[in-house]
Order: structure tokens, then sequence, then C-alpha cells
């Protein structure tokens, strides 16, 4: 699969007329500076111009050819084991240019990589109702194109993400250890054990640059992480008969992370150079140490044919690292949010299905803070460096299954 991505960025050139007033010595408050700008616009003093630049032609390319075996095995009545091999070749091919003449040439920028990935999951039955179940694999992060292209994108609130091209991908050891019972057809208890081990973790960080925020991607040097989780998944028919149509679940995970800060990194424009971060352990940055999930739902026959399941689902996250923090500088964090959603999806009959959803019906503030562990002094009316609500989404579909 290739991918092919173009991006323009203006630059706005200004022109003053030929009779305009250079005398080096005006006196201007810098607080009317804006509207002494506007105003010159519309008196046409001054005028301007926007135009490209050579950066916009960038193009990334994205090659991934795989193949697998897997093998399932019964050693017993009671153990079960499914084991696998994925092969992957992986290539990516980065041309760009630099902000200048369009008559440079590409600069490139290639990642080719072969990944052997195993995996494996062995279940034991306890009894009929009971299992143990225990899986480890290796896996791999690719970067996401905005964090791997090389080009500035310009937000409407006015922060930049900067794409760094020389982002490498992460390489994961995971390994999971369940216990889960079923009391009955429709519900489920599970509680768990998780760890992972992350070469090369990809994360956000902020490049210190007056006037505006610039968002980048580095690769520290090593993350580990482990946690519990528990999930339950009840028949609220065990409350009382007349809510047999009713079922709740609910899911959460309690975790650690720690990162290994690297003394050197690579920066968006290719030099290696010394690590300012700030503090040298910290935790993973979009990790949260705890999470929650629930959902209520009801399930209705109209007629036969005509089955419908409504669903509020619920969730919510704990204070977690946003951007890492540079420079003397602590952390940006992204304070909890909680999320509401409605789900409506109707089996209208053996071809045609509805769903209908009305997304984050809470419209909660997201709210971005700066940390208060400083090792510069920070002088400033509030730690608050954005917020804003996402707003409420209504989405309607409806297909039809040959």
């Amino acid at each position: 699969m290739a991918i092919i991505i173009l991006q323009l960025l203006n630059i706005v050139s200004f022109k003053l007329p030929k009779n305009f007033d250079t005398n080096p010595n005006i006196s201007i408050n810098p607080f009317e500076l804006d509207s002494r700008i506007a105003a010159d616009l519309l008196a046409y003093e001054i005028s301007f111009t926007e135009d490209s630049n050579a950066n916009w032609r960038s193009k990334l390319e994205e090659t991934i050819n795989a193949g697998y075996a897997n093998l399932f095995y019964k050693i017993s009545e009671k153990l079960d084991v499914n084991a696998g091999l994925r092969f992957e070749s992986y290539d990516r091919l980065t041309k760009y240019k630099d902000i200048g003449s369009f008559d440079q040439k590409y600069k490139k920028r290639t990642a080719d990589e072969v990944y052997f990935l195993p995996s494996f999951n062995a279940k034991y039955s306890l009894n009929e109702t009971m299992n143990l179940r225990f899986a480890t694999s290796l896996t791999y992060t690719k970067p996401v194109i905005m964090e791997s292209f090389p080009i500035s994108i310009v937000n409407p609130d006015g922060t930049v993400f900067q794409g760094n091209p020389y982002i490498e991908n992460s390489k994961n050891l995971n390994i999971d250890l369940k216990y889960e019972v079923f009391p009955t057809s429709k519900e489920l208890f599970a509680v768990g054990a998780f760890g992972k081990n992350i070469d090369k973790p990809i994360e956000r960080t902020f490049i210190a640059n007056p006037g505006t925020t610039i968002l980048s991607f580095l690769n520290s040097d090593k993350a580990t992480l482990y946690g519990i989780e528990a999930e339950v998944i009840l028949d609220l028919a065990r409350i009382s008969k007349t809510l047999e149509d009713f079922s709740w679940g609910f899911n959460t995970s309690v975790m650690q992370t720690k990162v290994t800060v690297p003394s050197e990194v690579v920066s968006p424009s290719g030099n290696v150079t010394q690590s300012i971060e700030t503090h040298k352990s910290r935790e993973l940055q979009g990790a949260s140490k705890w999470l929650i999930n629930s959902d209520l739902k009801y399930q209705f026959n109209l007629n036969k044919n005509w089955s419908n399941t409504l669903s509020a689902v619920y969730s919510v996250f704990g204070k977690r690292i946003y951007s890492v923090g540079t420079a003397g500088i602590d952390h940006i964090y992204e304070l909890p949010v909680s999320k509401l959603d409605v789900v409506w999806s109707s089996k209208l009959s053996q071809h045609l299905d509805l769903k209908m959803a009305v997304d984050n019906i809470l419209n909660p503030k997201v709210q971005l803070e700066l940390g208060d562990n400083n090792r510069d002094t920070f002088i400033g009316n509030t730690n608050t460096i954005q917020d804003y609500k996402r707003g409420v989404g209504f989405s309607f579909s409806l297909s039809y299954t040959l």
C-alpha cells in the first residue's frame, strides 16, 4: 500500500507602496500594532499576497508485505495452545524539500525493517465455567503520518505540529495473564495482569519557540509498563426479573509506567542533539494511571425479525502527559475527561441494518495544563495552556448486506 500526501503551507509577503515613508524612527504603541496594520490594509497603504514554498512538495510512500503461519493444538481436554509467527517487510520512503527554492533536489529518508513477530496463547480450563489464559507476543508500532511527515501543520488555534522524518518504529514485548469466570452464558467476570516493554517509544514533545507552541515527536530510549485490569458483564435479571432485557458492563485498569530518557535525540531537521528534557525519569506520554469504561445495554425485539440494542457508553481516564516537558519546563498534562455516548443499533431485516449515535453528550471541557514541577520559575496568571469543547456529534448509518 502506498500513501502520497501533499500539504500546502502559505507564506504571507507584504509589499509597501513606492511613496511609503520608510523612516525607521516610527513610534507606535505595541498594543495597537494589530489595529494599525488592519487600518493600513483597509486604506491600501500596504498590501500582501499569499504564496507557497517548496516545503509542501513532500511525498510519503509506505509498503508492507507480510505472511504468517499459525498452529492450534489441543494438548489435553483442559489445555489448548495457539502459536503463530508473522513475517513483515516494512519500507518507508519520505521525499521532501526544505523551505526555499522549488528547484532544489528532494531530500530522502528511508526506513527498511524486517520483523519476525511470534505470538503464543494458552488456555487452561479449570472447569466448565472458569479459565486461565496466558498470552505473549512481539509487535511493532509505526508512526502515523502526522508524526513522521516532514511538514508543519498549523491548527486554527495557532499551535503547530512538526513531523519528524527521522522517527523510528517502536518494538513491543507484550505479556498478559487472565483469570475469567462465566457464571452464565450472558455474564463474565475477569481479572488479569499485564506488562509491556517498549523499545524506542514514540512520544509527543514540544519545542520552545517564541509566539507559538510547536509540537513534535521523538523516540525515547525504552519504556516499561505494568498493571492490573478487571472486567464485569452482568445480566440485570439477576437483580430483578423485570430487568431481564438489560445488561451492565464495566472494565477498569490501573497502570504504572516508566520511561528511560535518551542522552541524545534526533530532531526533525536530522541533527543529533543532547536531550533537553526537563525530567530524566518520568511516566510514558499518553498513558493514564487509571481508566474506566462502562456501558448499559437494553435489548428488545419489535417483532421476530426486528431486533434492537440501545446502549449508553461512559468512559473516563486519569490525568496523563499530553506533551513531554523540555528546557526546564514541566510537562503539559491532559486533565481527566468524561465521555458519554448513546448508540442505537437495529437489525431491520436479514440484510438491512440501521445505526444511530449521539456522541459526547456531556460535552466536557478538554483542558491542557502545565505542571508545577518546573526547574525554572514560571510566572503566569494560570497554568492552563488550552481548553476547549469538542461539541456533540450525531451520526446515522444504513447498511445492506447481500
